[in-house]
């Protein structure tokens, strides 16, 4: 086959173009109800998907560490910045594809003070546990939390008369 074949087998294509489009158009009105049915079954079967993964995610569990800093705890920008590149970092090496939802691969962080030194408590999936252990910062102390003291009650936050108490009224 010449190149002068290749050229007039590419411009035959071209012109039958049109006409290969109109029947893809023609098949598509004639068959639209069928199409729409599997975009629907589609959509359908990849959120139930979505469902069953995420249900999963979060029944294998989670795990909470607490960071305890020391008398000397001063981090800089840069330590700041790593240690939340390494939350990150945890948080896609649990997802690690597109499919895999936020809510089963989600860390959180939290500051709490209960009647003593600030500490700082990761949580994240199980399959995070191996990037959570790794040391964040280099004057604090890792510790592992059990399931129940990671479970604390939100904080009432009361504003206007009912703030005062009954006091005021």
């Amino acid at each position: 086959m010449t190149t002068n074949d290749m050229i007039d087998k590419l411009f035959d294509t071209a012109q039958a173009l049109p006409e290969h489009t109109q029947a893809a158009a023609h098949w598509a009105t004639g068959n639209a109800w069928w199409i729409a049915t599997l975009a629907l079954l589609g959509v359908l079967l990849t959120q139930a998907l979505r469902h069953l993964v995420t249900r999963r995610m979060l029944q294998q569990g989670r795990l909470a560490f607490e960071v305890l800093p020391t008398n000397g705890f001063d981090p800089g920008l840069e330590d700041v910045l790593r240690f939340a590149k390494q939350i990150a970092q945890a948080q896609r090496s649990v997802s690690r594809w597109a499919f895999t939802p936020a809510r089963g691969t989600a860390m959180r962080v939290r500051l709490l003070s209960t009647g003593g030194p600030l500490t700082l408590h990761l949580e994240g999936p199980a399959r995070a546990a191996s990037v959570l252990r790794h040391q964040g910062y280099a004057q604090c102390e890792l510790r592992a939390v059990g399931a129940q003291a990671s479970r604390t009650e939100p904080p009432r936050i009361r504003l206007g008369a009912a703030a005062a108490g009954p006091a005021a009224a």
